[in-house]
């Protein structure tokens, strides 16, 4: 549907002289892109206002799309399947931070922090096939990601300190994404 809806802009924008045919395989990938960031933001909204938790669905956004844009892991076949694993991790967060609470915070987050950052430090960068990575790349990559864990840490870390719920966020996050990198490590391994 969204591949057909891109085809459909970029033919009415060619035959208004808005776009040569020499770049519709440019603007037609650029638009799926394009619309497939709009339905996800819409259904983060979405999300966000079944459960009642607009702050957790931003600060989740807020920091695990930096650290995901550099670590990789699993990536989905489609457009479509892309979706609903976000939708499914957005609900997870909204529903995971609901329960954890109590003494168990104060395990929790620090013990999140570690595992993930252990993680991170020991397989990110993990490419896919769609997004594959020279040397070069899984270096900056790697040294990018780090440093995006660490900052994330810090700030998780000091609103663990003065008992924020953010900082619950910002550890699932973390957590989820470090399953993600395994299950794309071991998808690699598979194909």
């Amino acid at each position: 549907m969204i591949q057909r809806l891109s085809e459909n802009i970029v033919s009415w924008q060619i035959k208004k002289n808005i776009l040569t045919g020499e770049q519709r395989a440019l603007y037609q990938y650029a638009y799926e892109v394009m619309i497939n960031q709009i339905v996800n933001i819409l259904i983060a909204l979405l999300i966000a206002v079944i459960m009642r938790a607009p702050m957790q669905v931003l600060i989740f956004l807020a920091s695990y799309i930096p650290l995901r844009s550099y670590c990789g892991g699993y990536h989905a076949r489609t457009n479509g399947g892309c979706t609903v694993v976000s939708a499914f991790l957005i609900y997870a967060v909204c529903l995971l931070e609901k329960i954890i609470t109590g003494d168990f915070v104060l395990i929790f987050l620090p013990v999140c922090l570690i595992i993930s950052g252990g993680l991170i430090f020991w397989l990110a960068p993990v490419p896919d096939k769609n997004k594959p990575l020279d040397e070069e790349e899984t270096i900056r990559y790697r040294i990018k990601s780090r440093r995006i864990w660490l900052i994330e840490s810090v700030i998780g870390m000091f609103l663990w300190c003065i008992r924020a719920r953010a900082g619950v966020v910002i550890a699932i996050s973390h957590i989820l994404l470090s399953l993600m990198l395994i299950y794309g490590m071991l998808k690699n391994h598979r194909e």
